[in-house]
C-alpha cells in the first residue's frame, strides 16, 4: 500500500470521533437521497403505468374531416408498422357509439371493434377478465365491470344494444373485464372488428390504429416520424394528451434534484471543513513528513485520499441506511393497506450515488489539500 494511503488512514483513525460524525453526516445525507429518489421514482412509475401502461402510446387516425374517421387500406399501414422495430404492437379498431337502455337508465357506450390478439397486447384484456372468457366471435361482446354491475349483467347473458340508426342488435356477454378505469369499465364494449365494420358501414376501413412503442418517452419523436411516413393521416401521442401529467412529473423531479443537490453541497462542505481542521491539527506531522523528504504534492494527496475515503465509506453506509428507512416505511404503511406502488432501490441509482458522493468527497478535499501543500515545514516545526 502506498505510504500516502497509510498516512491518510492513520489520520482518520487518530480522530475517531471526528471521523465517525462526518461519516454519519454523509450517511444521513445519502440515505435521504436514496429514500427520496426511491419514493419519487416509485410514484412516477406507478402514475405512468396507470396512464400509459395499458393504453395506446401513439394513435393514427384519419386527418380528413370528410372521411368520417375512416382509414382506408389500413392493412397496408399495419404491415409497415409490424416491421418497425420501435413498435411493440399495433392494433386497428373500428369505433362507434351505441346505447344500452333499461327502465329509466340510458347509457351511451363506446363500441370498439378489435382484433383480440392485437388489442390484448395493448390493453392486456385476457389477464383482466373478472368473469367469463375473452371471446368476441360471432355476436359475442366483452363489457366492463361497472357497466355489468349497473345493469345486472352476467357472463353468458344476453344484452340488446341500440345503434345510432335506431336498430336494436342482440349480443351475448362472453366476458366481463376490469381495465382499472371507472370510465372505461362503465362505457366500453369490445366486439370483433368485422362485426363492427358491418354495423357501422365501415367494411374495409378502420377508425384508428393504436400502438405501443418500446420507449414511451420517445413517443413524440416516433409519432413525428410516422406522420412523415403517412402524410394523409393524423398521428397523436400520449405526451400530447397528458401534458399536465408530464408537467407535474417534471416539477416533481426538479424538486427532488434540487433537494439532492443541496444535500451534496452539505456533504461536501462537511468534508471540507473537517479536513481543513485536520490540516491545522496535523500541521506538525505534515511539517515533519516534508522535512523527511515528502513532497508537497504527496502531502496534498494524503488529504485527497481522506476526502475520497470519507465520501465512499459514507455513501456505502448511507445506502444501507436508506434501505433500512425504506423497509421501515414499508412496514409503517402496511397497517394502512400498504403502498400502491413498488419501492425499490435501482441499481443505477446506487452506482450514481456512490460515484457522486465519492467525487464530492474528493472535490471537497481540494482546498485543504492545497493548504497542506503550501505548509512550510521549518515554520510549522518551529512554531509547534
Amino acid at each position: 500500500m502506498p505510504y500516502e494511503w497509510k498516512i491518510a488512514i492513520r489520520f482518520l483513525t487518530d480522530g475517531k470521533a471526528q471521523t465517525f460524525f462526518i461519516l454519519l453526516g454523509i450517511a444521513v445525507g445519502v440515505a435521504v437521497q436514496i429514500f427520496l429518489n426511491s419514493i419519487i421514482t416509485g410514484v412516477q412509475e406507478n402514475l405512468l403505468d396507470n396512464t400509459i401502461g395499458t393504453s395506446s402510446h401513439i394513435t393514427i387516425a384519419s386527418s380528413d374531416a370528410d372521411s368520417k374517421n375512416r382509414i382506408d387500406q389500413y392493412e397496408k399501414v399495419l404491415e409497415r408498422l409490424d416491421i418497425d422495430k420501435d413498435i411493440i404492437k399495433a392494433s386497428p379498431s373500428v369505433d362507434g357509439n351505441a346505447f344500452l337502455k333499461k327502465a329509466d337508465n340510458d347509457t351511451s357506450l363506446i363500441v370498439k371493434g378489435i382484433e383480440l390478439e392485437r388489442a390484448d397486447s395493448i390493453y392486456n384484456i385476457k389477464d383482466r377478465m373478472v368473469s367469463g372468457a375473452a371471446q368476441i366471435g360471432a355476436n359475442q361482446i366483452l363489457i366492463g365491470k361497472d357497466l355489468a354491475e349497473e345493469y345486472e349483467l352476467e357472463a353468458g347473458g344476453a344484452v340488446n344494444l341500440t345503434m345510432p340508426d335506431g336498430s336494436i342488435q342482440s349480443f351475448i356477454v362472453a366476458g366481463i373485464f376490469d381495465l382499472e378505469s371507472a370510465n372505461i369499465n362503465g362505457s366500453w364494449v369490445f366486439m370483433d372488428i368485422m362485426r363492427a365494420q358491418k354495423l357501422y358501414g365501415l367494411s374495409g376501413y378502420a377508425s384508428r390504429i393504436e400502438m405501443q412503442v418500446r420507449e414511451p418517452f420517445e413517443a413524440d419523436l416516433k409519432s413525428a416520424k410516422l406522420a412523415g411516413s403517412f402524410p394523409g393521416l393524423s398521428v397523436e401521442n400520449w405526451k400530447q394528451q397528458n401534458a399536465q401529467l408530464l408537467s407535474a412529473l417534471s416539477s416533481q423531479s426538479s424538486s427532488s434534484y434540487t433537494i439532492q443537490v443541496f444535500v451534496l453541497i452539505a456533504i461536501a462542505l462537511g468534508i471540507s471543513s473537517v479536513l481543513a481542521v485536520s490540516v491545522v491539527q496535523k500541521s506538525k506531522q505534515i511539517g515533519i513528513l516534508k522535512a523527511m523528504g515528502v513532497t508537497g504534492r504527496s502531502a496534498s494527496r494524503i488529504f485527497i485520499i481522506q476526502g475520497t475515503l470519507l465520501g465512499f465509506a459514507g455513501a456505502v453506509a448511507g445506502i444501507g441506511l436508506g434501505a433500512l428507512l425504506l423497509e421501515l416505511f414499508r412496514i409503517g404503511t402496511a397497517s394502512s393497506g400498504g403502498l400502491g406502488f413498488s419501492l425499490d432501490i435501482k441499481r443505477e441509482n446506487i452506482i450514481i450515488v456512490l460515484a457522486v458522493a465519492t467525487f464530492a468527497g474528493m472535490a471537497a478535499a481540494f482546498v485543504p489539500a492545497r493548504n497542506s501543500e503550501k505548509l512550510n515545514p521549518m515554520e510549522v516545526i518551529r512554531n509547534g
